[in-house]
C-alpha cells in the first residue's frame, strides 16, 4: 500500500512541480507540460513523502488507529500532501465516530485512547499491549463480556475464551510458548 501511496504521490509531485518551458511562457496560451522525471527524481519525491509521514501522523496512522481506520480513509489519508490537509482529515474522522457530536467531548475518541492505554497495560508481551491479538480484539471490540481463563490445563497449551454476547462472538487465545505470548487461534 505504502508504494501506491508513493508513486501517486510522485505522480502528483510531478504534475505540480514541472515549470513551464520557457518558449511556451512566451506564446499565448499557458500550457503546462510535464516532463519525464528521472529515477533519481522518483526516489527523491518518494523519500520526501517517507519523511514526512514520519511525523506523529505515522504514529497516529500505523499505531493509534491501525484497528479502526477504514481501507478507503486509510487510502485517502496517503494521498494528503501537506500536515494542514492530515490535521483536517484526523478531525474529521474523529468527528464522524463521535456519537454525540454536539457536544464538547467525543466519547468514541476518548473510549478509544483508553482502551489502548488499558491493552498495553494488561496485555503486553514483549511488545506494546495494542499490537498484541488480545490488545487488538479489546481495542476493537471492548471488555469482553466473559472471559474463560485456562491457565494450567493438563492436557492443552494456556488458552482464553473471550466472549461478546451482545456481538454473539467468541474469541479464543492460545498462548503456545508458555511465557503470556496468548495468539488469536479462533474468531
Amino acid at each position: 500500500m505504502l508504494s501506491r501511496v508513493l508513486l501517486f504521490s510522485s505522480v502528483v509531485a510531478t504534475v505540480a512541480s514541472v515549470p513551464m518551458l520557457a518558449q511556451q511562457q512566451k506564446e499565448a496560451p499557458k500550457a503546462t507540460v510535464a516532463k519525464p522525471q528521472s529515477n533519481k527524481q522518483k526516489k527523491a519525491n518518494e523519500a520526501k513523502l517517507r519523511k514526512e509521514l514520519e511525523t506523529p501522523y505515522k504514529k497516529w496512522l500505523n499505531e493509534e488507529v491501525v484497528w479502526i481506520i477504514t481501507p478507503e480513509e486509510r487510502t485517502a489519508f496517503g494521498r494528503l500532501e501537506t500536515d494542514d490537509e492530515r490535521q483536517q482529515f484526523i478531525e474529521q474522522f474523529w468527528l464522524r465516530r463521535d456519537p454525540t457530536p454536539d457536544t464538547q467531548e467525543n466519547e468514541f475518541k476518548e473510549e478509544h485512547y483508553r482502551r489502548i492505554a488499558y491493552a498495553n497495560e494488561r496485555y503486553a508481551s514483549g511488545i506494546p499491549g495494542w499490537k498484541t491479538d488480545r490488545g487488538m480484539v479489546y481495542v476493537i471490540f471492548g471488555s469482553p463480556s466473559n472471559i474463560e481463563r485456562h491457565p494450567f490445563d493438563t492436557d492443552a497449551k494456556p488458552y482464553e475464551i473471550w466472549t461478546y454476547y451482545q456481538l454473539d462472538r467468541e474469541f479464543v487465545f492460545v498462548d503456545a510458548t508458555g511465557f503470556g505470548d496468548y495468539r488469536l487461534q479462533t474468531p
